[in-house]
């Protein structure tokens, strides 16, 4: 038999919510970091596999007590480590998931219109978002609004607030210790898990439906490239509702790898923090687009914070993966130290 995971004697799983089952029980892994979210130096947050299994699967019952097998959700929440959550948690579900960049719920000029055409193209039937943010949802539903079109998708919408799913009490536990060990009953290879949003670089953003297994298999078939495996440290600031963002997760899990994680806002801020952070856990893997190699020739060669020195070792590279086009053989010279 041929297999695509790194190990011949580890069978590979038909979707990549099986992966986090298995390895949330092996010794080696249980507190293994699975996903690490760096906001700054001194704000760090983490999540081992038993954690994230854990949590998943206790949001994903607490999913299942409002929506059933198969709806479709939409994501609205802020890059970070509970946005990786609710993703997986909703494969265990069987959920539908629809993640989308939440816009300002002003809704004032121009940036709500891909919010109108997800809600009108995937038919949600709710919603996950921050408290926060639904509270100001429903202030401006509320209120006099002049795209009465964007109000009634907004109204006709389950509102479910993040923190209430996040909110593991001892009855969800119980719960969660009688599903762990029963059969498997998540999203299935076969069907639709995802609807994933082209960037819209070239044209009006665009649904794509991808499969639980077709995921499984893009991911098993990136790790063989990249060579990746549960001793590789991945690195990404790259949008976690976007293909490659989402991809990088889920090829974390299939590798059982770690994966450090920041916010694009943290990158543009201070392109620096990439590089800090390759440095400073060892990552071996980054995914990037070409865009950001000139950003951090130009602003991330130096740490302009005062009284801030720190140096950067990116010795523990093996995979710079340059993610969309064009790419300038320069550039790639001059960020490797090479004069072309």
């Amino acid at each position: 038999m041929k297999h695509e995971n790194y190990d011949p004697h580890f069978p590979d799983q038909p979707v990549v919510d099986l992966y986090l089952k298995t390895w949330a029980k092996l010794p080696a892994f249980k507190s293994k970091p699975a996903f690490i979210w760096v906001e700054d130096e001194s704000n760090r947050s983490g999540l081992t596999y038993e954690e994230l299994n854990t949590s998943v699967q206790c949001i994903s019952l607490r999913l299942l007590g409002s929506l059933k097998r198969g709806d479709t959700v939409v994501v609205l929440c802020s890059p970070g480590l509970e946005l990786v959550e609710i993703i997986f948690a909703c494969q265990r579900a069987g959920l539908l998931v629809v993640p989308v960049s939440p816009p300002d719920p002003s809704f004032a000029g121009e940036n709500f219109h891909h919010l109108v055409r997800v809600l009108s193209q995937t038919n949600p039937k709710a919603a996950i978002a921050e408290s926060e943010y639904i509270k100001s949802v429903r202030q401006y539903i509320s209120a006099p609004s002049s795209n009465t079109r964007l109000s009634k998708l907004l109204q006709e919408l389950k509102w479910i607030p993040m923190e209430e799913i996040k909110n593991n009490n001892a009855d969800t536990m119980w719960e969660f210790k009688k599903g762990d060990e029963c059969w498997y009953n998540g999203c299935r290879a076969e069907e639709v898990y995802l609807i994933q949003y082209t960037s819209g670089a070239t044209g009006i953003p665009k649904p794509v439906l991808v499969t639980a297994g077709a995921a499984a298999h893009n991911v098993r078939t990136a790790r063989k490239a990249y060579d990746l495996h549960p001793n590789s440290v991945i690195v990404s600031w790259l949008p976690q509702y976007h293909d490659c963002g989402l991809m990088f997760l889920l090829l974390t899990v299939v590798s059982g790898a770690t994966c450090v994680l920041t916010s694009p806002n943290a990158f543009v801020r201070r392109p620096r923090i990439w590089l800090e952070i390759i440095s400073d856990y060892k990552a071996t893997c980054t995914p990037v687009p070409s865009f950001a190699l000139p950003l951090v020739l130009r602003r991330g060669a130096v740490d302009q914070r005062a009284g801030s020195v720190t140096s950067i070792d990116l010795s523990c590279m093996k995979n710079l993966i340059v993610i969309n086009e064009p790419i300038y053989r320069k550039l790639h010279l001059r960020f490797n130290g090479v004069e072309s």
